[in-house]
């Protein structure tokens, strides 16, 4: 391809919207690519346990159900910008809470109110599709993606290096901080720059007026209820796959750091090189080939691929025995991680209209979310009363039965010549 052909493709898709969401979400991640890497460090510090970092994450995610059931309907029948700038400003001032937190049973109410506050999630969603063209949705994601990852090729590093240097508990609190102000940074940004990308909202004033929190709870858990029945066959099986894929998150994603300090035995440091080394490495690929592929290659072909090769990652980790095997499986893994968000997001673009992005964009997030109360909880106690290995080994199964009914029922419509 051409660098002049390249060039016109990007200016088919980077518009005002496109970069204001993509900078704001890539400002924003300095601060969660570090309180992310290390949260479960940071609720042991707290006096918490295993079993306790799963009951935190389930309370977060009851919480974040609930406000996204609100937002997706707002974002579809009230519009996006609104909400979404004014919503960061609040989700931004709310992690100061997670700073302050002085124990793990008051950090766990703080997330509850930090969840709550995502009310805007499928309002970003939405308005992220909106704004980029049907034909350059695999290279317009991918570049969303790579951007947005940039901090993680970086802060966990930085941060891994300052808890081994200053502990833990003054770092995190240090880096909640950051996030809560860049969080404010962000929501004056998109209040700012961004433009509503359902004008004909505008134009009629909303198709209501938005009266009481009552009543808006009241028509948003209805009017979700009847999206899901409304589901086509094919958007159904996709959320069916999040569903199952919560699991996998329950089991194993806030015990990677720990199985690799408690039984690998790797430093801060060392883990924080290994993340930033995989990412860097994945954010090559999203830079370079990620979108090249799935604009190239039918998407669904490409998602089956990535899930069968990364259903083997969780037990050639658990087989890891000192650094030099951990980073090397971890490059491996980040390769194919490197497809995933691009991979998932052109899909729902695919498979759903304009018109309902937002409830859809809700739905994915439920979908995600709702099975995850119980399978963090599961996951918690079976890694701390069972077995760690157990988790990892669990999890590669969760893996495989997302792959069988992703190749069954996930049929997006195919692009002109396949």
């Amino acid at each position: 391809m051409s660098t002049e052909t390249e060039k016109r493709r990007l200016s088919n898709f980077i518009t005002r919207n496109y970069l204001v969401l993509t900078l704001t979400s890539s400002l924003w991640n300095l601060g969660f690519s570090v309180t992310e890497t290390y949260f479960s460090l940071y609720v042991f510090e707290l006096g918490g346990t295993e079993t306790t970092i799963g009951i935190i994450r389930a309370l977060g995610s009851a919480s974040y159900i609930f406000a996204i059931i609100i937002g997706g309907q707002i974002a579809d029948l009230y519009g996006r910008k609104k909400l979404l700038g004014l919503m960061t400003l609040t989700s931004g001032l709310s992690h100061i809470l997670l700073a302050i937190a002085p124990t793990w049973q008051l950090l766990a109410v703080a997330v509850i109110i930090v969840g709550l506050c995502w009310v805007a999630e499928p309002a970003f969603w939405a308005m992220l599709a909106d704004s980029i063209d049907e034909r350059y949705r695999g290279i317009a994601f991918s570049v969303f993606s790579c951007i947005n990852f940039l901090p993680w090729a970086v802060m966990p590093y930085l941060g891994g290096f300052l808890i081994d240097m200053k502990g833990v508990l003054a770092m995190m609190r240090w880096m909640y901080f950051l996030v809560a102000f860049l969080g404010v940074t962000a929501g004056i940004l998109r209040l700012l720059f961004l433009e509503e990308t359902l004008p004909r909202l505008e134009s009629e004033g909303g198709k209501a007026r938005l009266s009481g929190l009552r009543e808006i709870v009241a028509k948003s858990l209805k009017e979700h209820f009847r999206f899901w029945l409304s589901m086509p066959r094919s958007v159904l099986a996709l959320a069916s796959t999040y569903m199952i894929w919560s699991f996998e998150s329950g089991l194993v994603e806030p015990y990677w750091i720990v199985y690799a300090e408690e039984e690998i035995g790797l430093t801060s440091t060392e883990w924080g090189t290994i993340i930033v080394t995989g990412n860097i490495v994945s954010l090559l690929f999203k830079l370079a080939v990620v979108g090249r592929v799935l604009d190239k290659f039918h998407r669904r072909k490409v998602l089956l691929a990535i899930l069968a090769l990364d259903s083997f990652n969780y037990i050639l980790f658990i087989l890891c025995r000192d650094f030099p095997q951990t980073i090397l499986l971890w490059i491996y893994a980040s390769i194919i991680w490197s497809f995933y968000e691009a991979t998932y997001s052109s899909i729902e673009a695919d498979l759903v209209s304009k018109e309902r992005r937002g409830r859809a964009y809700a739905a994915f997030g439920i979908a995600w979310s709702a099975f995850s109360i119980p399978a963090s909880i599961i996951g918690g106690v079976i890694y701390e009363e069972v077995s760690p290995q157990l988790s990892f080994i669990l999890a590669f199964f969760v893996v495989l039965v997302c792959l069988g009914i992703t190749m069954k029922f996930v049929h997006p419509p195919k692009k002109a010549g396949e």
